[in-house]
């Protein structure tokens, strides 16, 4: 039997500074995770979307600034109209096509730090409190029922602030 044993994260732990931007980008992929996207910088993004063929998709990414490029699997141009506050994409002739990675895309989204100072409060709110409960200035920490440990948690104040910029469920 083969050996099966996984790797360890972090290869060499003597290597491993839990430093402060360690924290700040510990603190981003929280934010991320919970809202579904990558909220700021605005940048080009590219992929592939599935689809179950109606009149609308999401695209995955909110505050869409441009859809460069929109196709169907064989690269043949689809017609469409989108929201750029939600990301959403009407087909405007019939439906889009169905199937896993039916549809490519490629979209400049996101917004720039000075559009969401919001986020960026919660950014440094949560990066400090993980650095500090990592220090041993703080166990834990509980508000208005939210409690946070040591490590990246986002306190319920934090998650209602986050909420506008959630990609939400798919149509």
């Amino acid at each position: 039997m083969a050996d099966e044993t996984i790797p360890d994260i972090i290869t060499d732990p003597s290597g491993f500074d839990a430093d402060g931007e360690f924290w700040l980008k510990a603190a981003q992929a929280a934010i991320r995770r919970t809202c579904g996207w990558h909220i700021t910088p605005n940048i080009e993004l590219s992929g592939v979307a599935n689809s179950r063929g109606g009149k609308v998709i999401r695209l995955p990414a909110r505050h869409v600034t441009s859809v460069d490029e929109l196709t169907d699997s064989a690269g043949n141009r689809l017609h469409y109209a989108y929201d750029p506050t939600t990301g959403l994409v009407e087909c405007t002739t019939g439906a889009f096509p169905a199937g896993v990675a039916a549809i490519r895309y490629r979209i400049h989204a996101g917004y720039t730090p000075d559009e969401v100072p919001d986020v960026m409060g919660v950014l440094i709110n949560a990066a400090k409190r993980a650095s500090m409960a990592s220090a041993g200035v703080i166990q834990s920490q509980s508000v208005n029922g939210s409690s946070v440990t040591y490590n990246v948690s986002l306190m319920a104040d934090e998650l209602a602030k986050l909420d506008r910029y959630e990609l939400g469920a798919l149509p």
